[in-house]
């Protein structure tokens, strides 16, 4: 297989032996794939990334070797590329008239605002497509998304309950991440760092879960950010004092400016990507070990299949939900002769999702 890091086969052990996986994890490479500005007012992930790819491309401590070696790092740097040009355009009206009145934010995208991060099931704009449609070909090992809301990074784990289709390794894989993060960070003197209070684990709608949807990782980060470049005097709320899952809280006040959200986030996804890097094989024999329980989940578990009745009267929807299948890598069959399911039998034409 050319090239070796095209560890994608890994997604489908149906096409593969146990043998082949062996090899491929052994030559592969895993893939970590970080997406920003999905909302544009959350303007620091864009600036990050841009420098950590100048920095993944030039910088030669061992740290960053170490990245290179074993990890293909995939960059989006605003997913959402309307509403990005529209934020730098009404921050540089706001700049150059501060005595007028700034032209309403309302929508980022044509058509939606914050909530083009919960189209994760109706894949109704064309960002969402396009992160399905790459998630697809690449099938990243992780998915990591980049938000900004509460201080100063929390990184995401979930409080449960978790989704009952996810598989329990992938939970313990978010846990492994977030708490080096945490350990790291700490260590080197960060305060505010911490995981778990935040969101609950289980709606499959948002971005990152379309890897988490096929057996990848799909993560996010909430650093604290001011929306815009400027610098400001902060005062962090009293729900992110400390609590038992922030032992180590932000501090009460500070001076924040968009470089310290971009040091918070650059710190932390370079110390996961290098925990990645040094652990590969890890996490890419859970890659393929996911799909194979995931085929067996549906086969002992079931549902395996749907059987969609081709003689229906709303023929027009049914097809958009069989077109959303596709989209979203459900493989859709259609029955050239009769089959018998336990003892219901269908006719030739039907469609098995």
């Amino acid at each position: 297989m050319k090239p070796r890091w095209r560890t994608a086969k890994l997604a489908d052990p149906r096409k593969i032996t146990d043998a082949d996986a062996e090899q491929l994890i052994g030559e592969g490479k895993a893939l970590y794939w970080a997406s920003g500005s999905t909302h544009s007012p959350e303007t620091g992930s864009c600036e990050m990334l841009m420098e950590l790819a100048y920095r993944l491309a030039t910088e030669e401590s061992p740290f960053i070797q170490a990245i290179r070696k074993n990890v293909i790092v995939l960059i989006t740097p605003a997913l959402e590329v309307d509403g990005r040009d529209r934020m730098v355009d009404t921050y540089n009206y706001r700049k150059a008239n501060p005595d007028k009145t700034a032209p309403p934010f309302v929508y980022w995208g044509h058509y939606v605002a914050h909530d083009n991060n919960r189209d994760g099931l109706g894949m109704a704009l064309a960002l969402s497509r396009n992160q399905m449609k790459t998630f697809l070909e690449y099938h990243p090992t992780i998915l990591h998304d980049l938000h900004e809301s509460v201080p100063f990074l929390y990184t995401s784990t979930g409080t449960g309950p978790y989704n009952a289709w996810l598989d329990p390794i992938v939970i313990d894989e978010w846990n492994l991440l977030a708490y080096h993060e945490i350990e790291e960070m700490t260590k080197r003197g960060v305060p505010g760092v911490w995981t778990h209070g935040f969101y609950d684990g289980w709606a499959p709608n948002y971005m990152f879960y379309v890897a988490n949807g096929h057996n990848a990782i799909g993560r996010f980060y909430e650093t604290f950010g001011n929306s815009v470049a400027d610098t400001m005097d902060r005062t962090v709320t009293a729900e992110s004092q400390r609590d038992w899952f922030r032992p180590n809280p932000p501090q009460p006040r500070v001076k924040w400016s968009l470089r310290n959200n971009v040091n918070m986030q650059e710190s932390a996804i370079l110390l996961a990507m290098n925990f990645v890097s040094n652990n590969k094989d890890r996490f890419l024999k859970n890659f393929y070990l996911k799909s194979r329980r995931s085929v067996a989940k549906a086969t002992n578990e079931g549902p395996a299949a749907w059987v969609i009745p081709s003689d229906q009267t709303r023929v027009v929807e049914a097809a958009d939900m069989v077109n959303l299948l596709r989209l979203m890598g459900v493989e859709v069959h259609t029955a050239d002769k009769e089959f018998t399911v336990k003892d219901q039998k269908f006719p030739a034409g039907f469609a098995n999702g």
